[in-house]
């Protein structure tokens, strides 16, 4: 028989409930030595076989899955469906079995794993007695085989079926009242990340109302800046282009003052030049008066002469006629010079 690949002692260390993934079938209180036996065995939905599981022998008392006595590969059932239920069997060989020792042995289902998905009822090899009475009973999976067994072996299954369900309902019982407590525990734990969450979800809500309003004073402070800005813009444009304009204006005036100073200096020339000639047309005008008043004094004498000449003769007609002209030209003389008072 070929040997099993080295396993975990750990790996055994299952949970009772992993105990019935596995259900042994009519297990008898004891076997005959020497001689073939089958085993029945019945595969949950809570498993899923694979090739290298295999059924053992165990010795009662074992503490890992290599303290078997013999083993067999458990066989892959044909047509196999992932979560059904398969009845199984496999013939141990007499030359394999223990012998009549008064020990107690069971099989066990060891996954590839090393974990121990099944355990059946404890029983026993001993040699057959004249005292046994033999019963004969069809076999639980399959109707068109019989088993052989004794009255007392029987009623031990039956007893040890009852105490072994017995012991997995307590065990159940024991691990829903642990379940229930964890679930009470965790509800109210629950309970209290919830109220919590709900307190956070509250000052979230708070605190997301609060950045709502000042979202909005900055929206608000930040369309105000912007027509400040854009108000501060236009002012700015405006103010390049009066600075430009006053520029234009200024270099224009510059211009303009350049020229008016050229004016001025030319008036200025233009006025020295007028007080210069006013001061020659005063003298010139002085200058006439004194000449007015002269010939003023010389027509006097004049018009004197003239009236003591018209006493003369006619023979001095011709030189009072001669002195009228010069009267004349001088009284032309004297309304230009008023004129040009």
């Amino acid at each position: 028989m070929s040997t099993l690949q080295d396993i975990s002692p750990s790996s055994s260390n299952m949970q009772a409930s992993n105990f019935a993934h596995v259900i042994f079938q009519n297990v008898a209180k004891s076997y005959l030595p020497n001689t073939p036996l089958e085993c029945h065995y019945t595969l949950t939905q809570y498993i899923h076989p694979d090739q290298k599981d295999w059924v053992g022998i165990f010795k009662v008392g074992w503490s890992t899955p290599r303290d078997y006595f013999t083993f067999l590969w458990s066989p892959m059932p044909e047509k196999y469906v992932a979560e059904s239920t398969c009845n199984c069997v496999l013939t141990f060989q007499g030359y394999y079995l223990p012998n009549d020792d008064g020990e107690f042995y069971q099989f066990c289902y060891v996954t590839s794993k090393g974990e121990i998905r099944g355990a059946s009822t404890p029983f026993q090899f001993r040699a057959s007695s004249p005292i046994d009475e033999l019963l004969t009973m069809e076999d639980e999976g399959h109707s068109d085989m019989l088993v052989v067994t004794t009255k007392a072996g029987l009623l031990e299954v039956k007893i040890e079926k009852a105490m072994k369900e017995k012991e997995e309902l307590v065990k159940i019982t024991t691990v829903l009242e642990k379940e229930v407590l964890q679930l009470r525990d965790h509800v109210e734990s629950l309970e209290g990340a919830l109220l919590r969450e709900q307190k956070r979800s509250e000052q979230l809500t708070s605190e997301r109302e609060e950045l709502f309003n000042a979202s909005e004073i900055l929206r608000t402070e930040s369309d105000e800046a912007k027509r400040i800005y854009k108000d501060m813009s236009a002012k700015l444009i405006q103010l390049e282009e009066d600075i430009i304009s006053v520029t234009q204006k200024a270099i224009a005036k510059e211009t303009e003052l350049d020229s008016l100073k050229d004016i001025l200096k030319k008036i200025v020339v233009e006025k020295e030049q007028l007080e210069c000639q006013l001061k020659y047309e005063k003298d010139e005008k002085e200058l006439y008066k004194v000449h007015l008043k002269n010939t003023e004094i010389e027509n006097t004498k004049l018009l004197t002469e003239v009236q003591t000449l018209k006493n003369l003769d006619t023979s001095k007609e011709n030189l009072i006629a001669h002195y009228k002209e010069e009267l004349g030209k001088l009284q032309i003389c004297l309304a230009d010079t008023k004129k040009k008072k």
